[in-house]
């Protein structure tokens, strides 16, 4: 169905001139058109064409909300009326009873803004991972490229998005599980603060767990973000073009990046090469503090259920239980000093900083490895460490695909403003 609508203001219009039976039909005609496997790799708890309509109806009720009529989807971290969440796992959703209640940031979407909450979306096991591999539901693919993967761990999310299913999709990011996929699959997007509202999701490392979501362009990422955050209330102000900290991207995806940002106003500076330098290890640091944090939130899991994890997040967790005391003492001070440089820099005439979040596109299948990892999380773990808010914009790259570059700022006050510059209205 070519003339389906794809953004948020074609859904509010279409709620607005049709009414709720040919919204809900104009999103059942997108769905049909996705193969089963994509599906099951992709998407889980979606309801019947009766509740569907019923959901439409709704929003027909708050059809002066600002996102009235638009459809989304959540990442199954978040706990929802009525089902019981998977986290990605073949056994959780069968061992918890359903929620009684909505979280948060999904109920402020519905019940404040008028979107129309659809279900859930796959990931990684226990969003573990950022390559959008689950051996439970099936691989997610690129939107754009089926020999390629989402990324993850919102995998579902990002592909749901760029794949036009729905205008924005909520997602979480402990070490770059919004930035990553969504760039790849050529989406934009948003990182709240770390720790704020993480109370309404299954966890992943307590601590470094952030909220957000994914929009599938600048103007559907400025009015997510504004019907739910507010307006911005003040200029994004200066950027700094901080390059790349440690993940060796060749030079023709980093000139790629570079442009985007000093595109979108950052500018390059001499002391983006200091700042490099304190942001070294990064990504080295963020397992082993990231990795225990899991391995603490889900020991139980890994002494009664390791036989039915995935290999690869079973191997996270146990790593992160066997660090020590000298490792771990080790990298909070790599975190302590990763966290003083971001803040001294936002605090010296910078009110926030750009860098890659990706080392090139979407990865094909079978390539993330632990050399591709690592790098991800080079570029990824400083914003984490520091628990810093973030939006990620998705790059056009020479040889095909797209990247990404992260925004990274303060507070949400900080991604406000930068959200209405990205959508070229500051």
């Amino acid at each position: 169905m070519s003339a389906a609508p794809r953004s948020v203001a074609e859904w509010r219009d279409l709620l607005a001139a049709r009414g709720p039976g040919p919204a809900a039909e104009a999103w059942l005609m997108r769905l049909a058109a996705v193969d089963a496997d994509t599906q099951r790799a992709a998407l889980v708890g979606l309801p019947d064409a009766r509740e569907l309509r019923r959901r439409f109806e709704a929003a027909w009720e708050r059809r002066g909300l600002p996102l009235a009529g638009a459809p989304f989807l959540c990442k199954d971290v978040y706990r929802l009326r009525g089902r019981a969440l998977g986290a990605g796992t073949s056994f959780l959703s069968d061992e918890r009873a359903p929620e009684a209640a909505d979280a948060s940031l999904p109920a402020a979407f519905r019940d404040d803004a008028g979107a129309v909450l659809l279900g859930a979306t796959q990931l990684n096991e226990l969003a573990f991972g950022l390559s959008g591999e689950n051996p439970h539901v099936g691989d997610c693919p690129h939107p754009a490229d089926a020999a390629r993967l989402s990324g993850g761990s919102s995998s579902g999310s990002a592909w749901a998005v760029g794949a036009g299913l729905v205008p924005f999709a909520l997602a979480t990011d402990t070490v770059g599980s919004i930035r990553v996929p969504a760039t790849w699959c050529g989406a934009h997007g948003l990182r709240l603060p770390a720790g704020l509202g993480a109370e309404d999701v299954f966890p992943l490392s307590p601590g470094f767990d952030s909220l957000g979501w994914i929009a599938g362009s600048a103007e559907d990422l400025l009015a997510t973000s504004e019907a739910v955050l507010g307006p911005a209330d003040r200029g994004a102000g200066r950027g700094l073009w901080v390059g790349d900290p440690g993940a060796d991207i060749d030079g023709a995806t980093l000139g790629a990046m570079e442009r985007a940002a000093l595109g979108l106003g950052a500018e390059a500076a001499a002391e983006a090469a200091e700042l490099r330098r304190r942001l070294e290890g990064a990504g080295e640091a963020y397992p082993v503090l990231g990795g225990a944090a899991a391995a603490r939130a889900h020991a139980g899991l890994l002494a009664a259920r390791a036989d039915r994890l995935d290999p690869k997040v079973r191997a996270r967790l146990e790593a992160g239980r066997d660090r020590g005391p000298a490792e771990l003492a080790e990298a909070e001070r790599t975190r302590a000093r990763v966290t003083d440089a971001l803040g001294a820099c936002l605090e010296a005439g910078w009110d926030w900083l750009a860098l890659p979040c990706t080392a090139g596109p979407a990865l094909p299948r079978g390539g993330h490895d632990d050399r591709e990892r690592r790098r991800l999380l080079a570029l990824n773990a400083p914003a984490s460490l520091a628990g810093m808010p973030a939006l990620a914009v998705p790059v056009t790259l020479p040889g095909g695909g797209t990247g990404g570059v992260q925004l990274v700022c303060r507070d949400i006050g900080g991604l406000r403003a930068l959200a209405a510059r990205v959508a070229g209205k500051a």
